[in-house]
């Protein structure tokens, strides 16, 4: 026993002798080699102290601070290097492999102390079988997390009409990636990432390009969709053709002229603008390499590229009509129509099926070269940057973003973004078109994110209709469509089309 050790047992009959009067407790702690140091108390932990082998006094109280205070100085640690590393981008996100996350148990949170009332949080979702299947996985969620949920099933109008009021505050809303440019202007949605959000690298790269405000996450791809180019699978052989045959767009005009000829509907197209506009015309444009605005957002309607694919096009529709979208997929699936463009969300192709879409190839003729020929568009969950609980509201965002309960959603008609999901050989067997829809996302991109431009849809939809209607020359028409876009982005006042000139 060395001297220390000594002194401490000595120090120790000492203070058990002279503090037995006062009523103080006093014990001793071991080590490996024998007693470490003296424990002295009255009985509460808060006044207890403890003498060490040299003599020096402390408390558990103080001996927790200096474990708080090393933690915080990591934290400190941690917050200086992001500092110093810059600003994080959505290419930093974590690449934890999705599979591992896939077979982890949903996030559970940590409770609140029972003495607290529950965080209440409002859900805002689009009305329908979304909501109803949102609000069955919530139980688990407000269990684990001392919250309770509350879903407000809206209309699409009005979701995109909350995001602009500050007297409702939800705490996580369902935005359409159409509402993206006017949420990026007034600052509606919080910063996911500076909540805490990494999206990963299990999500279709496509889909995460609308959820990034510059170098932060404002949503998570909750459900999403692309164009994709629907078939009847007894037109194509009557055409002498087939789904692997149409590989450009005269294979697809071919294909077209030939149900003409049977006396059906060729190509199906849309009768409102804006779905004629980015269904059925875009693919053709971006088959000729061209697009709307240029890399400074400008518009880019008066060229070359957009009068080749105005007039493939006027050539393509002379082939069918124009119909509204509740005989559009039922003309197809009927064999009245022999192809059109949908989004992949509009019909569940079987191999029992009449009709079957594909991801269309984007390429002008037989050996050219390929663009992204669709459009994406995706339902993202958000938290409104007025939301009164945005921590908690983060949580909830990646418990219903969470692999395993994506996949409890996908039979209420949830898309999952994901290639776990998308992939998943178990959900393919009763969802074989995942595949398409996954290879359709990967290859589509979205309208340009201004707020303008759903006027500006409108504007070419009316413009080629004049052209078809044999109302003005296709170069006319694109100068007059080029000088009306220019004059809405300038912020001038657009007058009202004439009412004869709508269709």
């Amino acid at each position: 026993m060395n001297r220390k050790t000594v002194a401490l047992c000595l120090l120790a009959v000492t203070l058990l002798w002279s503090l037995t009067a006062c009523k103080q407790q006093v014990g001793i702690i071991g080590g490996a080699d024998g007693p470490t140091s003296v424990f002295v108390t009255d009985g509460d932990t808060e006044n207890a102290i403890i003498i060490g082998p040299d003599g020096e006094v402390t408390t558990p109280a103080n001996s927790a601070d200096d474990t708080v205070s090393d933690t915080d100085s990591a934290d400190d640690t941690a917050s200086d290097t992001d500092s110093d590393g810059g600003t994080e981008t959505p290419t930093d996100a974590d690449t934890t492999s999705q599979a591992d996350a896939d077979a982890e148990p949903a996030p559970d949170g940590i409770p609140a102390t029972p003495e607290e009332p529950p965080v209440p949080l409002t859900l805002a979702m689009l009305s329908g079988a979304w909501a109803e299947a949102v609000r069955a996985e919530l139980p688990a969620f407000e269990q684990g997390n001392h919250v309770t949920c509350e879903v407000r099933e809206l209309s699409r109008d009005e979701l995109r009409a909350a995001l602009s009021q500050t007297d409702t505050a939800y705490d996580l809303i369902m935005v359409h990636s159409s509402s993206v440019a006017a949420c990026r202007k007034t600052n509606a949605l919080a910063s996911l990432s500076a909540l805490g959000y990494r999206p990963g690298d299990d999500f279709i790269p496509s889909v995460l390009d609308i959820c990034a405000d510059g170098s932060a996450y404002t949503l998570a791809p909750w459900y999403g969709n692309a164009t994709v180019l629907l078939c009847n699978k007894q037109s194509l052989i009557a055409s002498d053709s087939s789904t692997d045959r149409i590989q450009n767009l005269q294979n697809l005009l071919a294909v077209c002229k030939a149900a003409k000829q049977r006396g059906e509907i060729g190509f199906v197209y849309h009768q409102s603008h804006e779905d004629r506009v980015t269904l059925d015309f875009l693919p053709i444009l971006r088959s000729f390499d061209g697009w709307f605005v240029d890399h400074n957002q400008k518009p880019s309607v008066y060229t070359k590229k957009f009068q080749d694919a105005v007039n493939f096009f006027l050539e393509l529709t002379a082939t069918g009509k124009a119909l509204p979208d509740s005989e559009f997929v039922k003309a197809i699936d009927s064999g009245k129509a022999a192809v059109g463009f949908i989004r992949s969300d509009w019909y569940t192709p079987s191999a029992k099926s009449a009709a079957t879409y594909i991801v269309f190839p984007g390429a002008a003729e037989k050996g050219g070269e390929t663009h992204p020929a669709g459009t994406c568009t995706i339902w993202g969950l958000g938290i409104p940057a007025n939301s009164q609980h945005p921590e908690q509201a983060e949580r909830l965002l990646e418990y219903l973003m969470h692999p395993s309960i994506q996949r409890n959603l996908i039979a209420s008609g949830v898309t999952p973004c994901r290639y776990s999901l998308l992939q998943d050989a178990e959900i393919l067997k009763s969802r074989p078109h995942y595949a398409k829809v996954a290879a359709a996302m990967e290859q589509s991109q979205y309208v340009p994110t201004l707020t303008e431009w759903p006027e500006m849809a409108d504007i070419l939809g009316e413009e080629l209709w004049k052209v078809m209607a044999g109302r003005k020359k296709v170069t006319e028409a694109l100068d007059d469509a080029q000088k009306r876009m220019e004059a809405l982005l300038a912020g001038e006042p657009r007058p009202d089309a004439p009412a004869e000139d709508i269709p």
